[in-house]
């Protein structure tokens, strides 16, 4: 495989398994990514400290701490990290554990080589960017969407991860990978939209965009791509 120049920023990949790790190295490498790998949360520590990283890709089941207790932990010390998640753990509430502790992208092992290296690319991209103009601030801690520093439109959970999906894949996402969300919710709670994970998306789309409406003048803060996905109209800074 040809060698490409590299990307801008670096990633920290943590991963116990040697041999897994070694090839993991390898295939950013050859994508052109900066990596050092590291076997633990403690070497994942020495390596921040010597030098700050713009990306983790974490695997969960460590054998000293637990990938959760790192993220957790990461997200709070380093709180513009884009961190990825790469593991074999597919469970819903697993899943949604993961985000709750500060994942931005959440990927179940095997991945694709192509796939993971897309991930780790528009997090690069973002965590990376010199601060956008925008009217949009998205703020993933206080749950909410401010535009222009005056008005604050209240997210809900799914709401959020709706528009932090959106937002993290360039502004589009397949219809799929929206739905998920709902999979990773868990058990319906009380007063949740009836009916399957399409209809949910639909609903929670249709809500979005009333909130947003207001203040997005003649544009659709949210378009249907028949058949396929959505696309985000409006630009949003993520913080």
């Amino acid at each position: 495989m040809t060698y490409q120049a590299y990307i801008s920023g670096s990633v920290v990949l943590v991963e116990d398994n040697e041999r897994l790790r070694s090839e993991l190295e390898d295939t950013l490498k050859e994508n052109g990514f900066e990596v050092r790998g590291v076997g633990s949360g403690a070497a994942l520590n020495l390596a921040l400290q010597e030098r700050p990283a713009n990306v983790l890709v974490l695997d969960l089941n460590l054998a000293e701490e637990d990938g959760i207790s790192i993220a957790r932990r990461i997200r709070a010390s380093y709180p513009e990290i884009g961190i990825l998640m790469l593991t074999a753990r597919v469970m819903s509430a697993e899943k949604e554990e993961g985000y709750q502790s500060g994942a931005d992208v959440y990927m179940t092992k095997p991945a694709r080589p192509a796939e993971l290296c897309a991930a780790i690319r528009n997090l690069l991209r973002r965590v990376t960017a010199a601060p956008e103009q925008s009217d949009w601030v998205l703020n993933k801690t206080a749950m909410t969407l401010t535009w222009r520093h005056r008005a604050v439109i209240e997210l809900s959970a799914n709401e959020l991860r709706v528009l932090s999906i959106l937002a993290l894949r360039n502004n589009y996402a397949e219809t799929s990978e929206l739905e998920a969300v709902f999979e990773a919710a868990g058990p319906e709670s009380p007063g949740a939209e009836p009916g399957g994970n399409k209809l949910k998306l639909t609903v929670l789309i249709s809500r979005l965009r009333s909130k947003i409406s207001p203040y997005s003048g003649d544009v659709n803060p949210i378009r249907s791509i028949r058949s396929r996905g959505y696309q985000l109209c409006i630009v949003l800074r993520m913080i």
